[in-house]
């Protein structure tokens, strides 16, 4: 039952955007989000590149479709702006599982992971209206199967917060954000995502200050946890990213993240680094460790962790993926866990992405090596 709880949470950022996207010579995330690291709704920038550059030509009539038309048809529901001010967004994304691939334990089941309403507020001057925005997504939540209240509330505030450019360069964001933490890869089961406490519901209300230049994206966030949660658990610190562009399509980088609460003090650093090859190919790499701490038991731990991943554009809104992981969840131990995912992932047409997976994990333990597990995946995700 952990493999399903953990692969539950296989989901994608929202909307269109991946940091994979690299490869096509977009280092950084600004240039297509509202969010400056990234995750959320896409600028009408975002959207007609997405349309016009990454979705496939297949279901458009070929290579000669119109991408003027295409690109002034990608707002909300395949239409033009109504007005500069409103951008309106939602997306729905689904999940078939089938875990443990040929043992008497394997289940199957579909999973609606989420379904999330966007709504920007573009309140800046006529010139540059995204200079000032107020961003606000209410999302779906399942059931949580960790066995958690059947009463618990299924819809929630998935971030809003308001952001304020002050020159092109700096940027200032308040409210419910992800934290600036590693590259945001999209598979919240990644171990630079579970192990830090950044995946699909660890959102945190703060302040975000932005940088950006041609070389640099740095991110300085100072947090109080989020709100909605018991004052006890909230988790309270800062977090702070920075990549630099070291040539066009290589973008090395650092990250740092301090937390605690009254029963969890964390520590996490790690290096990582965003590749990009020929036209549309990328490999993202990242490296780092966590240290947790227990106050009320007197018990620390230490796990280190890295994440490999490769897409390579096989045609034009076509990807192979290649996905390798390895978690040593307690250093004192000689216990680790790898994990390889081979996939494929093909944006059909604006708004319709469709991905599968399969997933690979080995357990290595002291006294030990555990039989090949294999999972099965295959998700659905739609936007307008």
């Amino acid at each position: 039952m952990k493999k399903v709880f953990l692969l539950f949470f296989l989901i994608n950022s929202s909307l269109l955007a991946y940091p994979n996207f690299i490869g096509y010579g977009y280092t950084s995330c600004l240039t297509c989000h509202y969010n400056p690291f990234g995750n959320g709704p896409l600028t009408d920038y975002g959207r007609a590149v997405g349309t016009t550059s990454i979705v496939s030509d297949t279901f458009y009539g070929g290579k000669d479709s119109d991408l003027e038309a295409r690109g002034k048809k990608s707002g909300f529901m395949y239409s033009e702006p109504l007005n500069q001010w409103l951008r309106p967004s939602i997306d729905y994304r689904g999940l078939y599982l089938k875990n443990s691939i040929g043992e008497d334990s394997s289940q199957t089941e579909y999973i609606h992971m989420d379904a999330n309403i966007n709504l920007v507020l573009r309140l800046g001057p006529k010139e540059n209206r995204d200079k000032f925005i107020i961003s606000a997504t209410m999302g779906y939540a399942p059931e949580p199967r960790s066995g958690a209240p059947s009463d618990a509330d299924t819809y929630r505030s998935r971030e809003h917060y308001i952001g304020y450019r002050f020159t092109p360069a700096w940027g200032l964001y308040a409210g419910l954000m992800d934290k600036v933490y590693g590259i945001r890869i999209p598979d919240h089961i990644a171990y630079g995502r579970s192990v830090t406490q950044n995946t699909m519901n660890d959102q945190t209300h703060g302040l975000l200050l932005h940088y950006t230049n041609p070389n640099w994206d740095i991110g300085l966030q100072a947090f109080v946890g989020n709100l909605a949660e018991e004052e006890t658990v909230r988790q309270k610190g800062f977090a702070a990213t920075a990549e630099y562009t070291y040539a066009p399509q290589i973008r090395p980088g650092a990250s740092v993240q301090m937390s605690e609460s009254e029963f969890l003090k964390t520590y996490s650093y790690a290096l990582h680094s965003r590749i990009g090859f020929g036209k549309g190919n990328s490999i993202m790499g990242e490296i780092g460790q966590t240290n947790e701490e227990l106050p009320l038991r007197g018990t620390e731990n230490q796990s280190r962790y890295w994440t490999v991943q490769a897409h390579v554009l096989a045609s034009k809104g076509f990807f192979l993926l290649n996905t390798i992981e390895y978690l040593k969840a307690d250093l004192d131990e000689d216990n680790k866990r790898l994990r390889w995912g081979p996939g494929i992932q093909w944006f059909l047409y604006q708004g319709v992405e469709w991905r599968m997976d399969f997933y690979n994990t080995r357990v290595h333990s002291e006294n030990a090596v555990t039989q090949d597990e294999w999972d099965f995946t295959t998700q659905v995700h739609l936007w307008f």
